[in-house]
């Protein structure tokens, strides 16, 4: 599942820790920010300090001390506007400081329970679709797991051959006194015996908020001792809660990562699941920590411990492109109205002449208005809208080898770019103006009047270079060639000309507008950078430029083109179509195929009041249906408790009414994705139905990469193989099944 924080809405101001006079104020349990693995660090050698004070003598040979890290969700102590639980901080790296710095990590509740400053409370556990994402596929094969071992290659032979996996099932009755518990193996009968325990924290744990990542995290210590004797079962009266404990643990082989991993599935006593994500500092690393001597040998293991703990966090609980911050954080609201007046005003005359093809610019061919300027406040985002590609679209596709070109699908945001002649406006899908920041104290975009003639439109998306960690703007097509010359009722192939040829350019301009030097220049403020486009044959050459790492899919090609990526556009050599074009296909990866809803005020619609769970009511969303009428979606789209909090923290820092989220084919469940601050309505009835549509469809990558490179001409014979490769698999399995019956000398 695909996490992505870089389109979040930008923060108010800089986050905990800055000295700006900004008005943005953090959440109360909102402390510094900090380096994961130094924070780690340090309360590594507190618990230190504290084993060797428990212990009788030194050195010691065993020790009850348990230090033990889990994945989880930081709760703002104050509840937001909606009235539900949210976590403590948004989602995606905070500017932190003057300089541009960007913090991803921050500690939280440090000081706080004391002189009545709340605490942030931790919902420990993850959703059920991180889970089976994450964990479900254990040592078979290469994955978050064996990559948390720092295993990140090989075979199930291979990663079993490193990796050990145990298996264990517990049961175990909690709230006796003095934080006592009795813990069965396995699932108890009358014959089973148990052992009381006894758990004592000693001293406050260390919480980490990661915005980057779907979790934050905590780390404690505490003394876990067991009574002499045995409980029968069934257990003594006095027990408030019982939990059935399904764990599977992981650890190296070889003894080298100090940490054991424990994935456990958690059943209540109300028949709730929960999934949990814990790593547990080895037995023999606590009593070589607590042994270590003081000083540089110490801090020395401690740092070691903590590099390792941060690597698996980092693996388990990816930071998705939040790392690099976000898009809007690098744009602002644009400062010259009457520019913003006149770049609407020439989109409208664009929307004209699509209609009437009687060109009536709004700009001048030396910039400023025309007496034709007008600006229709009614106007409608104008850029084109692909719909979802499907398998009935393949054919259409493969007949026609000169009459698609196809492109991956830039995960940024979208933008028409406007030439005033005094400035550059960025607009928006809202159709409001924006220009980047930086650039100096002057225009951002001053670099490139002087390059480009007045009245042209180019159509793209800004985002984020991952290697250079700035935003770019991707052109990835033209609507208008200066002033006199629109260009959307040419085919693509020549408006593709055009932009190849860079025609929109001044008889004056000495410097090349998409030299690929600027983009490493950060004086430069959002550089242009040319869009690729292969033929259709072309494109599983095209994807072996896509690289996924730690739930991150990036194209990468050159220094310009390193960035977020979810699909593939299947551009036709036709002219511009304004708004939805139905021969403009989008195909996404499974895990990326969302839908944008409005979220609704609470109460009323199918769910008024509370649910049957007995919880809070669940978000109310709607889409658009016919006639501008709302369609309640609320009774089929449920997110997770984990979602809902990352979704309510986003949501009442941007203000934004439209959440993106995704449905996950595989789990069941829902996923939220990221608020759109840029969107004002929802997606309509019939594009969700098209999504939903592609889910069950479930084209895959495989798929597509295959068929797309049917030469024309050839029949297309996948489905006809695979069937064949399905029955291959199916014979494969009825011959292991008989081997291991034979194994076990059974027919």
């Amino acid at each position: 599942m695909i996490t992505d924080a870089s389109k979040r809405k930008k923060s108010e101001g800089p986050s905990a820790g800055s000295s700006s006079n900004s008005s943005f104020r953090p959440p109360p349990g909102l402390g510094q920010p900090c380096k994961i693995e130094h924070a780690i660090a340090s309360f590594l050698l507190n618990c230190r300090t504290l084993g060797r004070k428990k212990a009788a003598s030194l050195p010691v040979v065993s020790t009850p001390l348990e230090i033990e890290g889990r994945l989880g969700i930081l709760n703002n102590p104050v509840d937001p506007p909606s009235g539900h639980p949210a976590r403590i901080l948004s989602s995606g790296a905070k500017p932190v400081g003057r300089g541009g710095e960007m913090a991803t990590a921050f500690y939280v509740n440090v000081g706080a329970g004391g002189g009545g400053r709340p605490m942030a409370p931790f919902v420990g556990g993850i959703s059920h679709g991180h889970a089976v994402h994450w964990t479900s596929g254990g040592l078979s094969e290469a994955g978050p797991i064996p990559a948390a071992f720092g295993v990140t290659s090989g075979g199930a032979k291979e990663i079993k051959g490193s990796l050990e996996e145990v298996d264990m099932v517990e049961t175990v009755y909690g709230g006796y006194q003095n934080s006592r518990r009795v813990a069965f193996s396995g699932l108890p009968t009358a014959s089973s015996k148990g052992k009381m325990e006894r758990k004592e924290k000693l001293c406050p744990s260390l919480d980490l908020c990661l915005p980057c990542a779907p979790y934050d995290f905590r780390i404690g210590c505490a003394a876990e001792e067991t009574d002499e004797g045995v409980v029968n079962f069934p257990p003594p009266p006095g027990h408030t809660t019982r939990r059935i404990k399904r764990r599977r643990s992981y650890s190296r082989r070889d003894k080298s990562f100090f940490w054991r991993l424990d994935v456990t599935e958690v059943t209540t006593d109300d028949s709730e699941t929960l999934q949990e994500v814990e790593m547990e500092l080895t037995q023999e690393a606590t009593v070589k920590l607590i042994n270590t001597a003081e000083g540089k040998d110490a801090h020395k293991m401690a740092h070691t411990l903590a590099s390792q703990l941060r690597w698996m966090v980092d693996q388990l609980n990816p930071a998705g492109a939040g790392d690099a911050g976000s898009v809007e954080e690098r744009i602002e609201g644009h400062p010259d109205k009457d520019a913003v007046s006149l770049a609407l005003a020439q989109l409208g005359a664009l929307r004209s002449f699509g209609r009437t093809k009687d060109w009536r610019g709004a700009i001048g061919p030396t910039g400023g208005p025309t007496s034709n300027c007008h600006h229709d406040k009614n106007l409608k985002f104008i850029g084109c809208m692909p719909i979802n590609f499907g398998r009935h679209n393949i054919s259409d596709v493969q007949s026609g080898e000169g009459d698609y070109f196809i492109s991956e699908k830039t995960d940024g945001v979208r933008y028409l770019m406007v030439f005033t002649g005094s400035t550059v406006v960025l607009v928006d899908r809202a159709m409001k103006g924006h220009r980047p920041i930086g650039g100096g104290s002057g225009d951002p975009f001053a670099y490139l009047l002087p390059l480009i003639r007045p009245g042209t439109v180019l159509d793209g998306e800004v985002v984020l270079n991952r290697k250079y960690r700035r935003a770019i703007f991707i052109v990835f097509d033209v609507m208008c060639v200066g002033a006199e010359k629109p260009v959307v009722d040419l085919n693509f192939s020549e408006r593709l000309r055009h932009l190849r040829q860079a025609s929109f350019r001044t008889s004056t301009a000495k410097v090349d507008m998409f030299g690929t030097g600027l983009v490493k220049d950060q004086k430069i403020a959002c550089p242009l950078v040319r869009k690729n486009f292969v033929k259709r044959i072309d494109l599983d050459d095209l994807m072996k430029h896509v690289q996924e790492s730690k739930g991150l899919r990036t194209y990468v090609n050159g220094d310009s083109h390193v960035h977020m990526t979810d699909g593939i556009i299947f551009q036709p050599d036709r002219p511009y179509a304004m708004g939805t074009d139905v021969n403009l296909f989008k195909w996404k990866y499974l895990d990326t195929v969302t839908i944008d809803v409005e979220i609704l005020p609470a109460g009323g619609g199918y769910h008024h009041g509370n649910v049957d769970d007995g919880g809070p009511p669940p978000l109310r969303v709607a889409c658009v249906g016919d006639e501008g009428s709302l369609v309640d979606m609320t009774r089929h789209i449920r997110l997770p408790p984990a979602e809902r909090m990352r979704l309510e923290a986003d949501r009442s820092e941007s203000g934004a009414k439209i959440a993106e989220v995704g449905f996950d084919p595989e789990t069941g469940e829902w996923y939220y994705l990221t608020m759109r601050p840029d969107k004002i309505a929802s997606n309509h009835i019939s594009t969700v139905l098209g999504t939903i549509l592609e889910l069950a469809e479930g084209m895959g990558t495989v798929e597509l990469r295959y068929r797309m490179s049917v030469m024309e001409g050839v029949r297309d014979t996948y489905r006809k193989e695979v069937r064949t490769m399905q029955m291959q698999l199916l014979e494969h399995q009825r011959k292991r099944k008989k081997d291991l019956l034979a194994k076990q000398g059974r027919k």
